[in-house]
């Protein structure tokens, strides 16, 4: 049921340094991880220009493989353009990647009438010695946990977060608004996309980030997240996914777990690496990502029919619509079984009172 991975850093001592856990479980309700994890690792971070390990979760949507494909050519994408980026400036770097991995999800889709409506969150983020930087597009989150505080890093980009910030809505209400899986901006659904990007900020001997998609978050919440997180990244990544197996798992589950530490001579987080339970959920054709500039043709991803978006005029200035996607959950998917259910039911007993 579950994948994970950590990952190896190389250290100079005095330095820090970031230790990394990722976690990803389908859930009990799906029958597919349309969620996607993965970070460089230190031969990979050698010699780029931007520099420093990035971490990168996504939240796919689409259909049947679309969303699976979103998320995965997210991931991918955002992680090879930004270790092939030419500029040193990380926050630079890290738009950049966002955008054209936009772009590329954006034209996939239109190629491959399949994947057509097929989009994801994406959230990313770089740490460089001791600042940080990321960018951010729809509601997965990343948090950062420094001492007994957490915060929320990342503003959401769905319709429920907008009307809790404009006043419209309490956060508890927003927790079972029926539109809560409703995004206002998110990666693939348009060919250009707005990116949040801020940083640097600093960072500290002994923070802990957590990014994550709705599937922990929608489930576990902030004091929780708190005290998970105090204990060590792989322990507390497992026990991230275990909380919400046992709440049920409506949605697929990623998170990665990171934390600064101080290097010392001889330090170094291989101990942590664990492969032996990896599951093969996320292993489809539209994977393999080539190196920027090399196009993908449309019959090179594999496909299935995806889901479909619906536009709205922006909460703004009503100038330009705004893109909304209706992510999908187990509960939907429950009502249409039920409603075929009784359907056939109707229909079966209609013919028999008037054979």
């Amino acid at each position: 049921m579950n994948e994970q991975a950590t990952a190896p850093t190389a250290v100079t001592p005095g330095r820090l340094l970031i230790q990394a856990a990722l976690r990803t479980d389908v859930g009990l309700v799906r029958s597919e991880n349309q969620d996607f994890g993965t970070y460089t690792s230190p031969s990979e971070e050698k010699g780029t220009h931007p520099g420093g390990r990035l971490l990168v979760v996504a939240d796919g949507m689409g259909g049947h493989r679309g969303g699976a494909t979103a998320s995965r050519l997210a991931g991918e994408t955002v992680k090879a353009l930004y270790l092939g980026g030419e500029t040193e400036d990380v926050g630079d770097a890290l738009r950049d990647a966002l955008q054209r991995a936009n772009a590329r999800i954006f034209h996939e889709a239109q190629a491959n009438p399949d994947l057509r409506g097929m989009g994801t969150t994406t959230s990313a983020l770089a740490i460089k010695d001791d600042l940080a930087w990321f960018a951010h597009v729809g509601d997965s989150r990343i948090y950062r946990v420094r001492g007994e505080n957490i915060e929320q890093l990342t503003d959401d980009h769905s319709l429920v977060a907008t009307m809790v910030r404009e006043g419209l809505l309490t956060t508890k209400e927003a927790e079972t608004h029926p539109r809560r899986n409703v995004l206002q901006r998110s990666m693939g659904v348009t060919e250009d996309v707005e990116v949040d990007v801020k940083g640097p900020f600093d960072v500290q001997e002994g923070d802990t980030f957590i990014l994550c998609s709705d599937g922990l978050h929608g489930l576990v919440k902030e004091d929780e997240m708190r005290e998970v997180a105090k204990q060590p990244i792989d322990v507390a990544a497992d026990d991230f996914v275990k909380r919400v197996l046992e709440r049920g798992a409506p949605d697929n589950v990623t998170v990665i777990v990171a934390r600064a530490i101080r290097a010392e001579p001889g330090d170094d987080d291989v101990t942590l690496l664990d492969h032996k339970r990896l599951e093969k959920t996320q292993e489809i054709a539209a994977a393999i990502v080539p190196p920027p500039g090399v196009s993908v043709m449309p019959s090179e991803v594999e496909a299935s029919p995806a889901g479909s978006t619906t536009s709205a005029p922006s909460a703004g200035d009503g100038s330009t619509p705004l893109a909304m996607t209706q992510k999908s959950d187990g509960a939907s998917l429950f009502k249409w079984m039920l409603i075929v259910v009784l359907l056939a039911g109707a229909a079966g007993a209609w013919f028999f009172w008037n054979r």
